[in-house]
């Protein structure tokens, strides 16, 4: 069974700034029984990942990379697509290629359409596409409050971790942050938490993923207010390697989202690597986390003060807590698992073919 992969604008299929959704697309690949024959199409990079066969597009606008990705699906000639986040890419290709079954993964909230008119547009470019996974069950409720047709088609399949690969290494007092480097994740309130923080010996480790001028300037206003403060480092865009390793060596991972996130897939890596987990309580990551984590329903810098104070006044304690963030990303989350799911129905759908 031939399979492509399709990623929309703003994603980067490299270990240098992949975004989550890239990293999620690569995992599911890796983990396939349909590995050998899936194709990756994306924009164009310096450096793809090596381990996954790429296709790339070079392009200037949103429609001028979907037609991109049509020619080289052409080419292809795939049993079954997946376009990952964009409905109207996937509702294109859909419509230009009718005999392919085209299936959408949404990672995300769905920017809400604010009339009638649009709702209805929207629904019906959604009528070609044949199926919709979704990362949790929050994403897929809130997108069937504005397209309820959309039910009898959908399924969640949470992201998955490969558990034998992020794995806990030799815990330093170190505090972790991994994620985008922007205001609505909170990374302002953890700094501040940490500067007010009883804590010597414990080390902030900022890693930032850099994509936009906008986020490269957020990172240079937080190098700033670290005011160069050796307990604090701060780091742009590492490869996911470097990310690994990161969590592995890491005592606590802070990933205090104001924003609801999805299905975070940090917060699993996190939890995978054995760190003592704190996230905000909002959008899926009370899907992802369980009870593995401590959630906070507000992200201020007491909030996430008070939540990192008795972790690292308490070496035991935040050891236990490590150990029980592990055991939940192994038993539930692991990606043979969740992979196979989304092996199955790749499969069904290729076997059913589009509708007529």
């Amino acid at each position: 069974m031939r399979v492509s992969i399709v990623l929309p604008r703003g994603m980067r299929f490299s270990p240098e700034g992949a975004t989550s959704i890239d990293l999620v697309a690569r995992d599911l690949i890796l983990a396939s029984r349909h590995r050998e024959t899936t194709t990756v199409i994306g924009a164009a990079v310096d450096n793809p990942f090596p381990d996954v066969p790429f296709r790339s597009v070079v392009a200037s606008s949103q429609r001028s990379m979907v037609a991109g990705c049509i020619d080289r699906l052409k080419v292809a000639e795939p049993d079954v697509i997946v376009v990952h986040q964009h409905p109207e890419s996937a509702a294109a290709i859909a419509r230009a290629l009718p005999h392919v079954p085209v299936v959408l993964h949404r990672h995300g909230l769905l920017k809400r359409q604010k009339t009638f008119l649009s709702r209805w547009r929207r629904s019906r470019q959604l009528t070609r596409v044949r199926r919709v996974i979704f990362v949790s069950d929050f994403i897929r409720r809130t997108f069937l409050e504005d397209f309820p047709g959309v039910a009898d088609r959908s399924e969640v399949i949470p992201n998955g971790v490969d558990t034998g690969l992020w794995l806990p290494g030799a815990k330093d007092q170190r505090i972790t942050y991994v994620g985008r480097a922007r205001a609505d994740k909170g990374i302002g309130e953890l700094l501040d938490a940490f500067l007010g923080l009883d804590a010597p010996g414990w080390t902030l480790s900022l890693v930032m993923s850099v994509q936009t001028e906008e986020e490269a300037a957020f990172a240079r206003s937080i190098e700033a207010r670290a005011g160069g403060r050796t307990d604090i480092e701060v780091h742009r865009s590492l490869t996911i390697d470097a990310v690994r390793a990161e969590l592995a060596r890491s005592a606590i991972a802070a990933l205090p989202s104001i924003v609801r996130e999805g299905f975070p897939r940090a917060v699993v890596e996190a939890m995978s690597c054995g760190c003592a987990v704190i996230a905000g309580n909002g959008g899926g990551t009370p899907e992802a986390a369980g009870a593995a984590a401590t959630l906070l329903d507000t992200i201020t810098p007491d909030s996430v003060r008070a939540a990192l104070a008795p972790l690292v006044s308490d070496a035991e304690d935040c050891r236990a807590r490590g150990e029980a963030a592990r055991a939940h990303a192994a038993g539930q989350l692991d990606l043979a698992v969740v992979a196979r799911r989304y092996d199955d129905l790749l499969q069904r759908m290729a076997a059913k073919g589009a509708p007529r």
